[in-house]
């Protein structure tokens, strides 16, 4: 199986979308790659046949303009910026990006397809919040780092986590979310969970969804909810435990993780919404303010969350950026 077709295969597990078939046998050969030997040899021929496609495709890369240059040549008809002496063609490039950036007001790391890179340091004890541009929210513990691109692109989401974090993820199963913590890969489509690293393991426990852990010398391991497992940096392994999830409360204690309501005013759930998400909500008709509401809006999106409000006072609703309105069906 390559690469390629491995990711597919583990995106539709993740999103719920094999059948029963076809579920059950991934799950066996997820649980059957145990010999460090076999998986090793596996991952070697993955690597070559993958290496082998990017020498290909840099090979046709690099020949493709010599071929197009070798054409014009003999056809007499050289393209006037292989005359170009190299300061020249600086100069014209320099000229081309700046007028792009003057035309069309586009900042010069889109011009440059440069990827831009955040990074933020939880050095206190208080428990920092992190809202990324596909809408997830990460909650940085102490003592700990995370390493993100301003705006995502490419198929893959990926981020970096250096100590602990309580992940919520935003489902967009095109777009499967990868953390690198150490030699552990994380990866999954949309779902909350939680990793810890320690001076000798990672422990990751699950709260929703489902997860796929990864590592280059250890069989892949899936956990469902209130599973955990810890990878072993000494012996490079996943080790999945047999008791479950227990400590949720300690988990998510000082996050805005929780959000279950039991007979609150709209207005306080209102709050608790703006608070978590940094967003301004506007309600056109008072009238619901004071009214109350028994909902768990717990592991919800902004946008899942308005839209169950709305659904529940049968309102309509605006996301612009920040700022969110409801209002009266028209």
């Amino acid at each position: 199986m390559q690469q390629k077709d491995f990711d597919k295969l583990i995106e539709k597990y993740l999103n719920n979308e094999l059948d029963k078939t076809e579920k059950d046998n991934l799950e066996l050969w997820i649980r059957h790659i145990t010999d460090e030997a076999a998986a090793e040899e596996l991952r070697e021929t993955e690597q070559k046949e993958r290496g082998e496609r990017i020498f290909k495709a840099l090979g046709e890369r690099i020949n493709s303009p010599e071929q197009a240059v070798s054409i014009a040549q003999s056809q007499n008809k050289v393209p006037l910026f292989r005359k170009l002496s190299p300061a020249v063609k600086i100069a014209a490039t320099v000229l081309l990006v700046c007028s792009l950036i003057f035309c069309f007001h586009t900042p010069l790391f889109e011009v440059l397809n440069i990827r831009q890179i955040l990074s933020v340091s939880n050095s206190g004890r208080q428990i920092t919040k992190t809202i990324l541009s596909d809408g997830s929210i990460v909650w940085l513990k102490g003592d700990s780092e995370l390493i993100y691109p301003v705006k995502f692109k490419g198929n893959l989401r990926n981020v970096d986590l250096k100590g602990e974090a309580l992940f919520e993820i935003a489902k967009d199963p095109a777009h499967p979310f990868e953390i690198r913590c150490a030699g552990l890969k994380t990866r999954v489509l949309g779902t909350s969970f939680n990793i810890r690293h320690t001076s000798h393991k990672i422990e990751v426990n699950v709260l929703t969804g489902r997860v796929f852990l990864s590592s280059a010398k250890s069989a892949p391991v899936i956990l469902h909810p209130y599973q955990k497992a810890v990878y072993l940096e000494q012996k490079k392994t996943i080790v999945k435990q047999a008791e479950p999830v227990l400590e949720v409360a300690s988990l998510t204690r000082g996050t805005e993780y929780m959000m279950q309501f039991n007979d609150a005013r709209v207005a306080d759930v209102l709050q608790r919404i703006e608070n978590k998400f940094e967003v301004q909500i506007t309600v056109t008709n008072k009238r619901i303010i004071n009214n109350r509401v028994t909902a768990d809006f717990t592991d919800q999106s902004l946008q899942n969350t308005i839209s169950m409000m709305s659904d529940v006072f049968n309102m309509d609703f605006r996301i612009d950026g920040q700022s969110v309105t409801l209002e009266d069906k028209s």
